[in-house]
């Protein structure tokens, strides 16, 4: 029996008394060595948390399949920003700031995909008006610079 004990800035302790865990036939799993009694800490927002658990455990294989996918795409742009743009470490200090810090960061990485796309539309562009140009050389018999003379029957 757990029952509430002080609140913490965002939760509240739970405790039992080391009466009831010493009866108990779980004690030895629940209970870390040198503890006569289980001390846990509740968020604020833990029925939240519950009622998540429960809907995810309501998904369907569609509801896996797309948050799987999800997840594999948000991770590797994250894992981006850590280990390229400097978001593993904070630069100053406060929430605000790390909101500013992930906002310019998001920002970077987006403007570094902005130009990629860019650049490889203008190439796509130009390597087709490449193909383009070297096919209308060759309707003319054009190779390589030098006329030659195709007979049209």
């Amino acid at each position: 029996m757990l029952k509430a004990g002080r609140a913490v800035k965002h939760g509240r302790f739970f405790t039992s008394r080391a009466a009831d865990c010493r009866h108990c036939d779980l004690a030895r799993l629940c209970l870390s060595n040198g503890r006569v009694n289980k001390a846990v800490v509740l968020g604020d927002d833990y029925p939240a948390l519950l009622r998540a658990r429960r809907r995810r455990e309501r998904w369907s294989d569609e509801d896996r399949a797309l948050y799987q996918r999800h997840r594999w795409r948000s991770e590797g742009y994250h894992g981006e920003a850590k280990t390229w743009h400097g978001l593993s470490r904070a630069i100053r200090r406060g929430l605000i700031n790390m909101k500013i810090q992930a906002y310019l960061t998001a920002a970077a990485v987006n403007l570094k995909r902005l130009a990629s796309a860019s650049l490889s539309i203008l190439l796509f562009v130009y390597s087709q008006e490449a193909t383009s140009s070297a096919r209308h050389s060759l309707r003319q018999g054009k190779v390589f610079g030098i006329g030659l003379s195709v007979a049209s029957a």
